[in-house]
Parts: structure tokens; C-alpha cells; sequence
């Protein structure tokens, strides 16, 4: 397929994708206007599909003028996903059942490719243990295979300090905004706070 620079691009906002328990898990999604099937870029993250980290890795936008159709997930139960959110969990599962969404959009060639790093990272190994059909190639950095060894536990001993600095850095602000999204001054409240734990963490929190 030749290169279009010029190629003029769509984005999806909030694309639902049902999962085999029927939960509704939503991506955008990036893609070359136009008639055609092109291969897909997938990512999956619980930080904000939304957020500029979202785009991070790649600019979706200047790849889909290049012939791909991008997908950036929200994972379950993070932000405009449903479900419960449980770290690591549901990652090869619902990593299987959106590839197999994605490679059956009407846009898509058939043929899946995951990037990402960190959490977004480990989704992708996590989704290739089920070995999905179109799930073509994969590019995780800045990972692991096992978030037991490694990351959560170090030889078994539990690496608090990761474990508590990533909860209370990167995904209570998602917890709290869900929460307490009806009230806005609670929600400031619970904010201040949580930001008077992250402050407190080095010195009291350990």
C-alpha cells in the first residue's frame, strides 16, 4: 500500500466494545477516510484513553495517515469503560475478545499489531497467552511479562513502594472522579487529600 501523507483521517470517540461477560469496554479510534481495510494498532490502558498519555507512544493521527486504523482502549472498569477495576486481572481476556473486535470492524483488514509501554506494556503479553488469531505482532517496552516478578513482588517479597506509589499516583484520580462525580466539592475535598497522601508518602506513608 502506498503512503498517503495526505490521507485525511477519522476518529471515533468512545467506540463500545463488548466483552464475553457483556461488559462494554470503549476506545477511539483513529482511521484513513475513505473506502478500505487496513491493519490495526492497538493499545490498552488504564490511564486515560482521553489523556495526552493516550498518544504517547505514537501520534494516532500522523499513523493513520500512513494506511493503519489506531485503537486507544480504556481498560476495564478506567474511566469511560465498564466493569470493576481489578489491576491485572481481566487483561488476557479482554485483551483476546478486543483484538478479535478489532479484527472483525469493518475497517480492518483482519490483521491486529499491540505497542505500548508499562501497564500498556504487560497488556499485550497478557492478551498474547491466549493466543488470538489476528493478533498479528506486538511491541511492549519499558515492561514485564509477570507483574508478580518484578513490579507488585520482587522474588516473592512485595515491593511496597511500587505498589503504593502507582495506586496513589496513577489510579485513585480515576477512582475518585467515578465516585464522587455528582458532587463536585467532595470530589475537590477527596482530591486535596489525595494529594496531601502522594506529599506524605516518602516520608510517613512507608
Amino acid at each position: 500500500m502506498a503512503i498517503q501523507m495526505d490521507q485525511q483521517v477519522i476518529v471515533d470517540f468512545d467506540v463500545p466494545a463488548k466483552m464475553r461477560d457483556g461488559t462494554i469496554l470503549r476506545a477511539n479510534v483513529y482511521r484513513p477516510a475513505g473506502e478500505g481495510k487496513w491493519p490495526v494498532l492497538l493499545t490498552r490502558l488504564p490511564y486515560g484513553k482521553d489523556f495526552p498519555i493516550g498518544s504517547s507512544v505514537i501520534d494516532p493521527n500522523q499513523v493513520a495517515r500512513r494506511g493503519y486504523v489506531v485503537i486507544v482502549q480504556d481498560t476495564r472498569g478506567r474511566w469511560t469503560s465498564e466493569g470493576q477495576w481489578e489491576p491485572f486481572r481481566n487483561e488476557a481476556v479482554d485483551g483476546f475478545d478486543t483484538i478479535q473486535w478489532a479484527s472483525q470492524l469493518p475497517y480492518s483488514n483482519g490483521s491486529v499489531g499491540m505497542y505500548g509501554v508499562s501497564y500498556f506494556g504487560f497488556t499485550q503479553w497478557a492478551a498474547a497467552i491466549l493466543q488470538p488469531p489476528a493478533l498479528k505482532t506486538m511491541v511492549p517496552m519499558v515492561t514485564w511479562n509477570d507483574p508478580l516478578n518484578g513490579l507488585t513482588s520482587r522474588g516473592g517479597a512485595m515491593e511496597f513502594g511500587s505498589g503504593a506509589s502507582w495506586s496513589l499516583q496513577t489510579m485513585s484520580l480515576n477512582i475518585l472522579s467515578r465516585r464522587y462525580a455528582a458532587d463536585p466539592q467532595t470530589l475537590g475535598r477527596a482530591m486535596y487529600g489525595l494529594v496531601q497522601d502522594i506529599d506524605a508518602l516518602g516520608s510517613r506513608g512507608y
